[in-house]
Parts: C-alpha cells; sequence; structure tokens
C-alpha cells in the first residue's frame, strides 16, 4: 500500500489517497495524483513539472481560516492531519488483521490436505 496526494483541476490539493497494489505487485498511481507530499500549507498547489508543492491562500484566506480555527468551526490543518492518519492506522490494522486469517486459513487447509484431506 503507498499513500498518494491527490488534486483537482487547478492542482490544488484535495485528499491523501491510499493506493493498493495491483495482482502484478504494480502501484497504478492516477493522473491526478503524486507520491510528493506536500507541506503543511493551508491551501497547497502542485507544480507537476516541478514535482513540488507552493502555498496558494492568500493573506485573507490564511486570517479566515485562523479565524474558524479559533473559534472552532473547523480543524486545524495539524488536526485534520491527525484525524486522516488515525483513519490510515486504522485501515491498516484491518488490512494486516485480515491478512493475518488468510495466512492461518491457509495454514489451516495445508494441515488438512496433509493429513490425507480428512478435514474436523
Amino acid at each position: 500500500m503507498v499513500q498518494v496526494y491527490e488534486y483537482d483541476k487547478n492542482f490544488i490539493l484535495t485528499k491523501p489517497v491510499l493506493i493498493e497494489p495491483d495482482e502484478d505487485g504494480e502501484y497504478m498511481i492516477p493522473e491526478n495524483c503524486t507520491t510528493v507530499q506536500p507541506p503543511s500549507f493551508v491551501k497547497p498547489i502542485f507544480h507537476p513539472a516541478e514535482k513540488t508543492w507552493t502555498e496558494a491562500a492568500t493573506q485573507e484566506e490564511k486570517k479566515a481560516l485562523e479565524k474558524q480555527i479559533e473559534s472552532g468551526r473547523v480543524l486545524s490543518p495539524i488536526d485534520e492531519l491527525k484525524a486522516q492518519n488515525a483513519a490510515i492506522t486504522a485501515q491498516l490494522a484491518e488490512a494486516q488483521s485480515l491478512a493475518e486469517s488468510q495466512a492461518q486459513m491457509i495454514a489451516n487447509l495445508y494441515l488438512i490436505l496433509a493429513e490425507g484431506g480428512k478435514g474436523e
């Protein structure tokens, strides 16, 4: 699993996205995504030719966001990233648990086969 960063038609960051490998183990990164992690900007904008992010928010947008954060109406970018990180961590734990369950089922099937194919 790899994390990429999705951007809109104006190259503004929309969200981080987890990409699963295909059956060949290859990662197919969508066209509107990059593996380059954006800095903690208010409104990151991606420059594909340079593979860099810059800040697109104006001073007015930054001040408006600060007021919203102070009033508790929106999460700060760091709190938002913490929430996204928690969700991704939960997804990873679920995937690992599923993989362990599948490994145990396969081991049980091999044991059944080794015992002559007689299940319980």
